[in-house]
C-alpha cells in the first residue's frame, strides 16, 4: 500500500503540474469538455419498422371497427 507521506507527495506533484486536473483543482480552472452534437440526417430515410408498426395498427383498427359494425347489424 502507499504510505500517507508518499500519497501527499504525489498529490503535491500533481498540483504543481501546469495541466489542469478536475479532480485536484476547483471546477473554475477545469477544462470544459467539448460537446459534440449529433448530426441530423441529411435526407429522410425510409423506416421499415415504423411502416410495419403503423400498418399493423391500421389493420387492427379496421378489424375492430368491422367487428363493431358487424355485431351491431346482426
Amino acid at each position: 500500500m502507499v504510505s500517507p507521506t508518499n500519497l501527499t507527495d504525489r498529490i503535491s506533484q500533481l498540483r504543481g503540474k501546469k495541466q489542469v486536473s478536475s479532480v485536484l483543482n476547483s471546477g473554475d480552472n477545469a477544462p470544459k469538455p467539448n460537446k459534440k452534437k449529433a448530426l441530423a440526417p441529411k435526407e429522410a430515410t425510409f423506416d421499415v419498422f415504423m411502416t410495419i408498426s403503423y400498418s399493423l395498427f391500421l389493420i387492427a383498427l379496421i378489424g375492430q371497427l368491422f367487428l363493431i359494425v358487424s355485431l351491431d347489424i346482426f
